[in-house]
């Protein structure tokens, strides 16, 4: 059994709204073909992939994935007026649901929520809940506003108290205008965008007032695995202030988050077995950008117990959004 938890699709709702724009971020087309522009230097192929679920499985098949957890690709809805942004985000959830409706084996569904209207995500974020959605995903930056904004925490405790799964995702980079040289925006400034964003929210404390909180940082935990003693160190040192009014060391609040295994490096996925611990890692896969099939093949290459990797695989993607895995022949 194989679960994806880092799968994206463009619901039809968004596409237009995104379409209507005349600024980034917005879709476009040149010289006959779909693109989405996130910002300057930052386009991509808007492919028939982003909004068919027959060809979400047909993919799914090849690389032998069992059921996804399907989220809203970037940029959301946090861009448009707030009003306007709240119809597109439950147009979107409503066509989420329907897909998960239609295929009820092979996806669940994470929502897409205003946060530029912290109120209205959270009347968003019930209703898509009751529509049978697994949670959220989220931006790195709320149209270039930092995620730990004191008006948003409603958001999160309400997050909390429905028991659902927040996944973070990279957005337009606030660190874009140092990230124009090659590929940097992708390939770097995305992380760093999700790894001060998730870092912010920790040291806002998150895990202080909710510590089961069920809080996701894709790419195999972004930047933050690998400079975690050097953020105990300063918080030493430097408290109080660096670490926010967090209680003990950042890092035991850090490794209550989730993470994926979207990185194509088998050591930074053996470094996040290693601090975060087996049970909160999750197999990914980041389509439609990087190919299924990258995500078994990692695994392939990290020295696990055939108990941790059925975990990775499934077990810990099932627990965390209540996927119903089926009946194994005999049981």
């Amino acid at each position: 059994m194989l679960i994806d938890v880092h799968s994206h699709y463009m619901p039809k709702a968004l596409a237009r709204a995104l379409e209507q724009r005349a600024g980034t971020p917005r879709i476009l087309e040149r010289e006959g073909k779909m693109l989405i522009e996130y910002g300057e230097r930052s386009i991509a192929p808007l492919t028939p992939v982003f909004f068919e679920p027959g060809l979400i499985l047909e993919q799914m098949d090849r690389a032998a994935i069992d059921h996804a957890v399907l989220s809203v690709s970037i940029p959301g809805v946090d861009w448009l007026e707030p009003e306007h942004a709240e119809e597109v985000a439950e147009a979107a959830n409503e066509e989420t649901a329907a897909i998960v409706a239609r295929y009820p084996d092979r996806f669940s569904g994470l929502a897409t929520v205003p946060l530029q209207a912290p109120e209205r995500a959270v009347q968003v974020l019930r209703h898509a809940v009751a529509l049978g959605m697994r949670g959220a995903m989220i931006y790195s930056n709320v149209a270039g506003a930092p995620l730990d904004e004191p008006s948003r925490r409603i958001f999160f405790d309400t997050a909390s108290s429905l028991d659902v799964a927040i996944l973070l995702h990279p957005t337009y980079p606030l660190c874009a205008p140092s990230m124009m040289a090659g590929g940097m925006i992708e390939m770097t400034g995305f992380l760093f965008d999700t790894t001060t964003a998730a870092l912010r929210l920790v040291f806002d404390g998150l895990f202080e007032r909710h510590p089961d909180f069920k809080f996701i940082v894709p790419h195999a935990g972004s930047l933050i695995p690998y400079f975690v003693g050097r953020i105990d160190h300063f918080g030493r040192m430097q408290r109080p202030g660096s670490t926010g009014a967090i209680s003990g060391p950042a890092s035991d609040h850090i490794r209550r988050l989730y993470v994926d295994t979207v990185c194509e490096w088998a050591p930074a996925m053996s470094l996040c077995c290693d601090f975060f611990g087996v049970d909160r890692v999750m197999h990914g896969t980041d389509h439609p950008f990087w190919p299924m099939a990258l995500g078994r093949r990692l695994l392939d290459q990290v020295d696990l117990s055939p108990e941790d990797r059925a975990k990775i695989e499934h077990g810990n993607a099932a627990r965390l959004f209540h996927i119903q895995l089926p009946a194994r022949k005999g049981d």
